[in-house]
């Protein structure tokens, strides 16, 4: 087993590819309008209280969705969330709070995560739509998780391969009970700028770049090379398990104004910071271009009809080619076993084995 293999790769690609790919052109395949009746269906989303995944829940619940669980950090900002539901979606408090619920969540830490989706599967009979969202901000600060790793990418992949591992069976039995299921993970174009990944430097205990930015942004693309890696792996053992109904792609919400961009501040000085920002609100997507596309994903019709599995997608609604890297199908692996390695580390052999569903049980929505 090569769990530890560099690859490089210089892609290569037309000008109007990188335009679509970066999301400097949007595409208009798909309307949150078009979003059918989701009555009945149940949702599990990180980083649902804050920007793209404010947008995404916010749908979910104008379009009759029975249940969303957020896991996040901040319940504070969970609070302001539904103060913004309920202002400007014209939703009602009563509704937004018996309908949603907050479940804390540091997906940094292997051991909460896991702590976090077996309280899931404690109130959850049915688990129609998984979004793995939530991203941390790329900061000049370098450190590493409770478990070693370099925090963005624990973060940004190694709490979700956890989060989905254990919610699979779940998700696996929803599917074969209620005709399909999906799973939805957010990602970037700048996964293109990561051009190799060697594993072993996702334990250093100091930055690889010398430049703070480059080595900031850089571990930021490499975080979600390994979020399209992993999208891809699982839709083939999916596939190879006889599990023809759950439908598992990603997607790149677009350049969008989000807090995130404040981010840049630290490196560029806020002058030139929010000039930034503010380049991105007049150029790029706005969230609900965002929303758009995880909601095509997660609801539309479209894919289940044209089978869309393991599929990268850019705003709105528009299968992209993604960097060559994130197609070598034996670093897919590596990464991976890489990742199932650690979390075992952490949690022991058989962490993915939950106690099996009663058979009985009645479907609802926790």
């Amino acid at each position: 087993m090569k769990l530890y293999n560099p690859v490089s790769t210089l892609p290569s690609y037309n000008p109007l590819t990188l335009l679509s790919a970066g999301g400097l052109t949007t595409h208009h395949n798909f309307k949150l309008a078009d979003t059918p009746d989701l009555s009945g269906k149940v949702a599990v989303i990180t980083g649902g209280q804050s920007g793209i995944g404010r947008e995404i829940t916010a749908q979910l619940l104008l379009h009759g969705i029975s249940k969303v669980y957020i896991l996040a950090r901040s319940a504070s900002k969970y609070q302001d969330a539904i103060s913004e539901w309920v202002n400007q979606k014209g939703l009602k408090r009563s509704d937004v709070e018996r309908r949603t619920e907050f479940v804390p969540c540091d997906l940094g830490s292997v051991k909460d995560v896991a702590r976090a989706s077996n309280e899931l599967l404690s109130k959850l009979d049915r688990l129609d739509i998984l979004f793995n969202n939530a991203a941390t901000l790329a900061t000049p600060d370098y450190s590493l998780s409770p478990d070693g790793i370099e925090s963005v990418f624990a973060i940004i992949h190694v709490g979700h391969f956890v989060l989905t591992n254990i919610l699979l069976p779940l998700i696996e039995r929803t599917a074969a009970t209620f005709g399909g299921a999906r799973i939805v993970d957010s990602n970037s174009s700048l996964h293109m700028a990561c051009l190799e990944l060697d594993l072993t430097l996702l334990k250093s205990p100091k930055p690889t770049k010398s430049l703070v930015l480059l080595d900031s942004a850089w571990r930021y693309a490499r975080a979600k090379l390994a979020v399209l890696m992993f999208t891809r792996e699982l839709a083939k053992r999916l596939q190879k398990k006889g599990v023809s109904n759950v439908y598992v792609n990603s997607f790149f919400p677009g350049n969008i104004s989000t807090d995130a961009y404040e981010t840049w501040k630290l490196f560029l000085g806020n002058f030139i910071g929010s000039a930034f920002k503010s380049a991105v609100r007049a150029a790029g997507q706005t969230v609900e271009d965002g929303a758009a596309s995880a909601l095509f994903l997660a609801t539309s019709k479209d894919v289940e009809v044209k089978d869309i599995k393991g599929k990268y997608f850019v705003p709105i609604a528009a299968e992209s080619k993604p960097s060559l890297l994130s197609e070598n199908k034996d670093l897919q692996k590596n990464v991976w076993y890489w990742t199932d390695h650690q979390v075992t580390e952490v949690l022991g052999k058989g962490w993915q084995d939950v106690a099996e569903l009663p058979i009985h049980r009645p479907m609802g929505h926790g």
